[in-house]
């Protein structure tokens, strides 16, 4: 554990000691520069004109600068970076004894995703009980609370999940891998604990390896049947607790989101 002097720490004796941790995690160095960037903004944002005081940080303070970041930032990827970024900073210092436990939890997600697979605003109400429905370590549980997280957390298209493979996942760096869907490129995406956890869970208990993460019991495995599995799975879901019917294809593929 780092202690901090009286006069607080700089910016760059702060960023080393950040580093070293990232480091110690296994993250690229094309993953680290991105926190970095992310760091310097916040704590230049913080504290401007002195030396970085760690033990007068608030919440609020981590709250306030995502909403401003979320209004500059206007593409949904970058705004998923940032939030992932800053989670792990506070996880670093909780574990450093200089905020409490749990601000990374508690940080507020992105409240509108576009393009994912549940196809109307959800209030957090309906969100618990999405999240109530998947309770359980059946198969079927397990693959309805990932897919879950992957729509609400990550923010990703039916198709991107559709496309998941085990070997699009980086367990050591903690990331995950999107490939590229009709003009996109491939991207790398931080991996949430939360979502790796049932991520693993859930590939544990399939009989066999699947060549993807989410496709139906038999055979064939063409995309669309693995996009058709994805969708059939969620409704079932929002069937079983009570939330309208996903409807048409087409409307499966948009989601506002207020958790």
């Amino acid at each position: 554990m780092h202690t901090q002097a009286v006069g607080g720490i700089s910016l760059a004796e702060f960023q080393s000691q950040y580093d070293s941790y990232l480091l110690k995690r296994g993250l690229s160095r094309q993953t680290l520069k991105l926190h970095q960037q992310v760091l310097r903004g916040f704590f230049l944002w913080r504290f401007p004109a002195s030396d970085i005081q760690l033990r007068e940080l608030q919440f609020n303070d981590f709250v306030r600068f995502l909403t401003r970041e979320f209004e500059r930032l206007h593409h949904r990827e970058s705004q998923r970076v940032w939030l992932m970024v800053l989670r792990s900073l506070s996880r670093f210092l909780a574990q450093e004894a200089y905020i409490s436990e749990g601000w990374d939890h508690a940080l507020p997600a992105i409240g509108n995703y576009q393009h994912a697979q549940l196809p109307r605003r959800l209030s957090p109400e309906q969100v618990r009980s999405l999240f109530k429905g998947t309770a359980g370590d059946k198969p079927r549980n397990l693959r309805d609370r990932a897919l879950l997280l992957l729509f609400l957390r990550l923010g990703l298209r039916l198709g991107e999940v559709a496309n998941l493979s085990p070997r699009d996942i980086d367990w050591r760096s903690g990331t995950l891998t999107i490939r590229a869907t009709k003009s996109r490129r491939d991207r790398v995406l931080p991996l949430p604990r939360d979502v790796g956890t049932v991520l693993v869970a859930y590939l544990r208990v399939q009989r066999e390896r699947p060549e993807h993460i989410f496709q139906p019991r038999r055979p064939s495995f063409t995309e669309e049947r693995r996009r058709t599995h994805v969708i059939n799975s969620q409704r079932y879901l929002f069937h079983a607790v009570g939330i309208a019917n996903l409807g048409s294809h087409s409307s499966a593929t948009r989601l506002r989101v207020n958790w």
